[in-house]
């Protein structure tokens, strides 16, 4: 589809679940996130992860002992994470909302927020008011990780980001620690990675 992020609704994401298009999805976490918790990065408490998806982080973290929140407003997505996590004995709270409405109940609350193809999936016009829940989201210091996907293509989604989309966007309120073509994507993204770490101001 054509269209932009913006008029894609719930039912256009649901109906690539329900025909099993899922493209974007890569059936494992992605590899940077595992090396970030190998290394000791990644702040060990409260992560919400939007756009989650079928919830592979979700469910890797979670194993972790995180204390995971994921978002998606698919239902596709939402069941079959809940199963996942049902199958497997494991504790995550799944919220079937569009990201932008979480409420002020989610205000300064999380410790580290995940980013992985929901930047790329939303309207460039929303790239702002994704900052800025992400920052009313995160306590004082709190961390992004992210994977920012470099398409090097016009359109979307998936909608490209440069480099220069992420200074510019998330400067005034994260400083970034680390921005980087990541060496450890899976396959099918080598070389269009963004690795970002960025820690609210």
């Amino acid at each position: 589809m054509n269209q932009e992020a913006k008029d894609y609704k719930p039912e256009d994401w649901q109906r690539h679940y329900e025909e099993n298009d899922i493209r974007w999805d890569l059936g494992q976490v992605a590899p940077p996130f595992v090396k970030l918790w190998e290394d000791g990065k990644l702040p060990l408490g409260k992560v919400l992860i939007p756009g989650c998806g079928r919830g592979h982080e979700a469910v890797f973290l979670a194993e972790k002992e995180f204390d995971v929140t994921a978002v998606d407003f698919a239902d596709g997505a939402v069941s079959y994470l809940k199963n996942i996590l049902q199958e497997r004995n494991l504790a995550a709270r799944v919220l079937r909302r569009d990201f932008f409405s979480l409420d002020d109940s989610h205000n300064e609350v999380y410790d580290l927020m995940i980013e992985q193809t929901f930047f790329c999936a939303i309207s460039p016009r929303q790239r702002q008011d994704y900052v800025a829940k992400v920052a009313r989201i995160l306590k004082p210091g709190g961390m992004l990780a992210g994977l920012f996907y470099h398409t090097g293509e016009e359109g979307g989604p998936p909608y490209n980001t440069t480099r220069e989309d992420i200074e510019t966007h998330f400067s005034k309120s994260f400083q970034i620690l680390e921005l980087d073509k990541t060496l450890l994507s899976a396959e099918k993204r080598k070389d269009k990675e963004w690795l970002g770490i960025l820690k609210k101001i």
